[in-house]
């Protein structure tokens, strides 16, 4: 009888740590965000994103939006920078804007800022959480 014990609680600790391996990959796969080459896709601040290939992978890591509010008349449109921090397959960091440059390269990937949403309204203020940025990366 001691042996079925034995084996019953190896049993209930193997369940136990597969149910904990299985919990703990579900959330790294939350933050963990795939994205396809060569098609326009939406990326927010702060997260991890890999390509579908699993060859490259980068993160937002700052907007700073200068652009004029909707509702407000300004002399200048202004701008909103987009910072990105590419860790592979070559690392190194970008930043596009939304007035003179659209497009930068790093290793052989380019990326094309699309659009940054949302646009500012002056009596609003935009955490950077709630910010949307439209790029188009491709290989080249």
């Amino acid at each position: 009888m001691g042996i079925n014990n034995y084996n019953t609680m190896r049993i209930k600790i193997t369940i136990v740590l597969l149910v904990l391996l299985g919990l703990s990959s579900c959330e790294n796969e939350e933050n963990y965000r795939f994205f396809d080459i060569g098609v326009e896709n939406s990326f927010r601040f702060d997260r991890e994103y890999q390509s579908s290939d699993d060859l490259m992978n980068f993160s937002v890591i700052n907007i700073n939006d200068s652009r004029c509010p909707t509702d407000v008349v300004c002399v200048w449109e202004g701008k909103a920078d987009v910072t990105i921090e590419v860790e592979g397959p070559l690392a190194g960091t970008i930043v596009l804007n939304t007035y003179d440059n659209l497009i930068d390269t790093i290793g052989n990937y380019s990326f094309e800022l699309k659009e940054v949403l949302p646009h500012p309204i002056s009596t609003e203020t935009i955490e950077l959480k709630d910010y949307r940025v439209t790029l188009k990366i491709e290989g080249i």
